[in-house]
């Protein structure tokens, strides 16, 4: 597998107003990777909690984001700007092969 991210760092932003992108992290260096909304998908795990499917989404800067919903915060107990282990790899609907391996801050 190719990672766009390997045992980095993230922050889990909060910006109030952004409805279920309230809570999410932005993948840097993921500008690259192409598709529009629901052809680019990562599964694996946010500390114990599984992930399926989950989409990334496309952003006016370029890097995607991955939505973290009250689900997910309850379950790893987390807040915005508080950190746990994140990792995750593709599964596009097209050509968009890539893994992710993080931490959040």
């Amino acid at each position: 597998m190719d990672y766009i991210i390997k045992n980095e760092k993230l922050k889990l932003i909060y910006e109030p107003g952004k409805g279920a992108w309230t809570y999410h992290l932005r993948i840097p260096n993921s500008e690259h990777i192409e598709g529009k909304w629901g052809e680019i998908k990562v599964s694996g795990s946010i500390d114990d909690y599984k992930l399926e499917s989950r989409n990334l989404a496309l952003t006016k800067e370029g890097d995607k984001i991955l939505s973290i919903n009250n689900e997910i915060r309850t379950a790893i107990n987390k807040k915005g700007g508080e950190g746990s282990n994140f990792n995750a790899y593709s599964q596009c609907s097209i050509n968009c092969n890539f893994s992710l391996s993080v931490a959040i801050l």
